[in-house]
């Protein structure tokens, strides 16, 4: 079966010039051979047609025809003239929607072509001089005045159309001028803003008379960059324009109704050959149909073909009229497609020596010329030399699609087996996408080795292969030959340098000379985080790191590591976890030896340091991506003498932890580690409450809050979660100690001294456990930081069991322990000492509980105290609301029958706070005393009292028994005013 069997050919060899419609036998072959895709034939109807008709007035505007060269625009062109001159040429369109449409402009028009040249001429005098000769040709006779003798192009336009509609009433006049872009993409500034200024008005005159303008341009003149410049001018020509573009369906369609026309039998034997190939290229089944319809053009030749951006020699048509010409005695494949894609417009590139004189083309030839001499001579796979070959044809079209030739795009080796089908001979039955695609990744590594990675290159960032004219060292040769030069010693520092990275660990160690860093893990029992170190290196090293701590990992060197381990498995350490990789294989050490060597070049070399530092950064993202993707497999944890795999490990904690590697070695560590840190402390609180653990740095600020909420009263979940981590409150979220072991460990150290005014010293709570530059405090006895033990200490002091003596002899009591809330954490836990409160004064307090008509006995007992200062405390606030609203009530005053039933001053019994009166009256002859400041008086005692709302704080009060019993008559005797009121 041969290529002629399978297509009805009808080859486009010319290209057609605009002109050629001049002549009606040549204008009714061209409307005749126009393919309408579905697409144009909307375009036509209801755009192109409607803006050139003038039966019925519409905002007409004038046409742009789109479409690069040999894409058919001019012969579109040529059609719409043709039709729009000759009636009788409408029955040859082929579409029947464009044919019923067309009768609207359909001989309607005297048509005047022409094509712009490479001339210096202003476009309105190219337009004007050959609107005058084709006039003049129609008989009438009018000259255009010159530019500088008009105002505005318009008129003389208008003047010009009234003397053709005189003579012709029932036509109108169509001026179709092609390569249009080309000729404004010559002009200077000046000149091309006159030029796009007259294009604007051609297009308002189009609404104004029968006039009616197409132009031809290569590209989408609006959003063309190149005259950013004039953008303003071209908005106002768009204004005026229409565009149609031709697009790559409608070449598409032109190739598959015209170049390949086939009948339905031809469309099935086509699809039955095709099908025996979908196994081997995943979106032939997908879009079987298409392909059967551009057979034998894949459909990628025309998309790759719109990109190339050497626009001018474009002949897509005739490329393909060649190509197939060339087919067309050839038996059809059996074994292979038999497609032809866009790799073999790289021969008729090369054909072309005009190209060599475009701007970059001529180093993606001389580059593709050298791939292709050392894949003929020098390639070692001669299975794969075929499709090597067709690889850099294919990867060289395709480097001039894109803007810069020396940007890092190209294509995937999944997309070259799929764009340029790409077949070798497979073992057996064989038939399979994946091992097609291993094919071609093989063919193109033996490339690269076979070139020595000169002229291409591979993106591992988007896994593309892609010609390099710049690539004229091989700097991945020169790099592989610096990393095998490479100590051991420096393979495990660089290997080193990308596991920090890696893990985001900063750039400045703890120990200078050391991969040591400060590390934190969680220990998830108690929500908190433990300090300690982190090592990239031996468990030898570990006295470098001071002060000691809660624990230490070391990650061994990958490469020649003597010793470091097998010593560790000797006497194992509770508080060590050491963990190293194991099954290396030779694809580990070569990243890391690419990695090693692109790093040492880049600090190194006299030129090109830029480039050996891009290659290490590949290669440092090839190293990350390894460890993320075999950590979990190749990674052995030892401690205490036993080792085990990570899995092993993961399975213990039946952690959902992710691949992500700084997780994995926190989640491991943290998992073998926290029995050793619940020996080490056994007592240390549990904040269960919180969502996230406390973290070193993190625990001052919750201490903070903790202090504020005790002081203040100021909630936050993370206040409430750490008192309750330290048993510092009771069910209703208040502040109790006695449940709490370490307030009643520190108040029992305080009862504990004989003296009751002996104090605790910080030195007998807190202790420096580790000394260095960083030195570690703890108490003595539970292993709490600082910080914890000042917020049990700000608890004693607010429940009135201790008070507490800071720095510049500061003392904080339950009265004042306000203040704690505005004290640094590191000033409370720097405390001087604490001691015992004053006692309290029970006397004063019977004195103020039984003259309030309170019960004075609950004041005897620790467990019935809280509730008496409730007590007193609701007391208080409701007599302090009926005082402050009789104050009110008398400053306003008391009238009856308006007249003040009092004066400002009633009579009082001093004994008995009771009012005198007299009958209905008070008695006017008693000692007189002023009302409000008895009112006055009651409201200072009962607000007193109010600042005692805890049973810690009754331990502060300063009051003598003459101010209580002053305080309990002005009270009495504001209560009295009730009387007065109601009488």
């Amino acid at each position: 079966m041969k290529y002629r069997d399978l297509i009805q050919f009808d080859p486009i060899d010319s290209v057609i010039q605009l002109r050629e419609a001049d002549e009606k036998q040549a204008a009714a072959n061209l409307v005749r051979t126009y393919v309408i895709s579905q697409r144009m034939a909307d375009q036509l109807a209801n755009l192109v047609f409607e803006q050139m008709q003038f039966n019925r007035p519409v905002d007409n505007k004038g046409v742009l025809i789109v479409g690069n060269y040999g894409t058919g625009k001019s012969h579109l062109m040529a059609v719409i003239s043709a039709l729009a001159e000759h009636a009788d040429l409408v029955s040859d369109v082929r579409n029947p929607v464009v044919r019923t449409a067309a009768e609207a402009i359909a001989g309607r028009f005297k048509v005047l072509r022409t094509e712009i040249g490479g001339v210096q001429k202003s476009l309105r005098d190219i337009v004007l001089d050959e609107l005058e000769l084709f006039l003049d040709d129609l008989g009438i006779s009018f000259s255009f005045p010159a530019a500088d003798q008009v105002a505005n192009n318009k008129q003389a336009l208008i003047q010009a159309m009234d003397l053709f509609r005189e003579r012709y009433p029932d036509q109108g006049l169509l001026f179709v001028l092609d390569e249009l872009l080309d000729y404004l993409r010559s002009r200077e500034e000046r000149a091309l803003i006159l030029d796009l200024g007259f294009l604007r008005e051609l297009g308002e005159i189009v609404e104004l008379t029968p006039f009616r303008f197409i132009a031809g341009v290569q590209e989408i003149l609006f959003d063309n960059p190149r005259f950013a410049f004039v953008a303003e001018q071209l908005r106002r020509v768009r204004d005026r324009f229409e565009q149609v573009r031709i697009a790559r369906e409608d070449i598409a369609y032109v190739v598959s109704e015209r170049l390949l026309r086939k009948t339905d039998e031809h469309k099935a034997r086509i699809t039955d050959h095709l099908r025996g190939f979908t196994d081997l290229y995943p979106p032939l089944a997908e879009r079987m149909s298409e392909f059967a319809n551009l057979f034998p053009i894949h459909p990628a030749y025309i998309e790759t073909f719109e990109r190339v951006y050497i626009a001018e020699k474009r002949e897509v048509l005739k490329t393909f009229s060649q190509a197939i010409r060339a087919l067309l005695d050839q038996d059809v494949p059996a074994d292979q497609p038999g497609v032809i894609s866009y790799d073999n417009y790289w021969g008729v590139l090369q054909d072309n020596p005009s190209l060599r004189t475009l701007p970059g083309v001529a180093k993606v030839v001389e580059a593709s010329a050298v791939l292709e001499g050392r894949v003929r001579n020098a390639y070692t796979r001669p299975a794969l030399q075929p499709i090597a070959l067709r690889i850099i044809d294919g990867l060289s079209v395709h480097r001039l699609t894109t803007s810069d030739i020396n940007s890092p795009l190209g294509v995937t080796a999944e997309e070259l087996r799929d764009n340029l089908f790409l077949w070798t001979p497979m073992p057996g039955q064989v038939s399979d996408a994946d091992f097609l695609a291993d094919n071609v990744k093989s063919a193109l590594r033996e490339i690269m080795r076979t070139v020595s990675g000169q002229f291409i290159s591979y993106n591992d960032a988007n896994g593309q292969y892609y010609v390099d004219p710049a690539k004229v060292i091989d700097f991945d040769a020169q790099i592989a030959e610096r990393g095998e030069f490479m100590s051991e010693g420096d393979l495990n520092r660089y290997f080193f340098d990308g596991l920090q990275q890696l893990l985001g660990l900063p750039s400045s160690v703890y120990v200078t000379g050391y991969n040591i860093w400060a590390y934190e893990l969680p220990w998830s029992e108690r929500n908190v985080t433990r300090p300690g170190y982190l090592f990239f290196g031996n468990p030898d090293e570990r006295s470098t790191a001071q002060p000691p701590r809660d624990f230490y990992v070391y990650i061994l060197p990958p490469f020649a590591n003597t010793g470091g381990e097998q010593a560790a498995q000797i006497d194992p350490m509770p508080d060590e976890v050491i963990m190293s990789l194991h099954g290396l294989d030779s694809g580990f050490e070569e990243i890391v030896r690419r990695f090693a060597g692109a790093r040492m070049l880049a600090m190194t070399a006299s030129e090109h340091r830029q480039t050996y530092g891009d290659k290490a950064e590949t290669y440092l993202r090839q190293l990350m991506r390894w460890l993320r993707e075999n950590l979990t497999n190749q990674l052995q944890i030892s401690y205490r003498g036993v080792t085990r795999t990570v899995a092993q490990v993961l399975a213990q904690t039946r952690s959902s932890a992710s691949r992500d590697p700084e997780e994995l070695i926190k989640v491991v560590s943290a998992h073998l580690l926290a029995p050793n840190f619940g020996d080490v402390y056994p007592d240390y609180p549990g904040f269960s409450r919180l969502t996230q653990p406390i973290s070193e740095a993190g625990r001052s600020a919750s201490a903070q809050d903790a202090i504020r909420y005790i002081a203040l009263r100021t909630r936050t979940n993370l206040a409430i979660g750490v008192l309750d981590g330290l048993g510092l409150l009771d069910g209703e979220e208040n502040v109790r100690c006695g449940d709490s072991p370490y307030a009643r460990y520190f108040l029992e150290k305080l009862l504990s001294k004989p003296d009751p005014n002996q104090v605790v010293n910080q030195g007998e709570v807190i202790e420096q456990v580790a000394g260095g530059l960083k030195p570690v405090y703890k108490d003595l006895h539970f292993k709490l930081e600082p910080e914890w033990v000042a917020v049990v200490l700000a608890a004693l002091v607010f429940d009135g069991q201790i008070t507490l003596t800071l720095g510049g002899n500061v003392t904080l009591d339950a009265g004042n322990v306000e203040r704690a809330a505005t004290t640094a954490v590191a000033d409370l836990a720097d405390f001087r000492y604490y001691g015992r409160p004053k006692d309290l004064p029970l006397s004063a307090w019977k004195l103020i509980f039984d003259g309030m008509g309170l019960q004075s006995s609950r004041l005897q007992s620790d467990q019935t105290r809280v509730a008496a200062v409730q007590e007193l405390q609701a007391r208080v606030q409701s007599e302090l609301q009926q005082v402050v609203a009789w104050q009110a009530q008398v400053q306003s005053g008391l009238k009856l029958w308006n007249e003040p039933l009092f004066t400002d001053t009633l009579d009082y019994s001093t004994q008995s706070g009771q009012l005198v009166t007299h009958g209905d009256l008070p008695a006017e002859s008693l000692a007189r005393t002023d009302l409000l400041p008895t009112l006055r008086q009651s409201k200072e005692f009962l607000e007193t009292l109010s600042r005692f709302n805890t049973p810690g704080k009754l331990r502060n009060l300063r009051l003598s028994a003459a101010e209580i019993g002053s305080g309990l008559t002005a009270r009495r005797a504001a209560l009295g005013t009730q009387q007065i009121i109601d009488f």
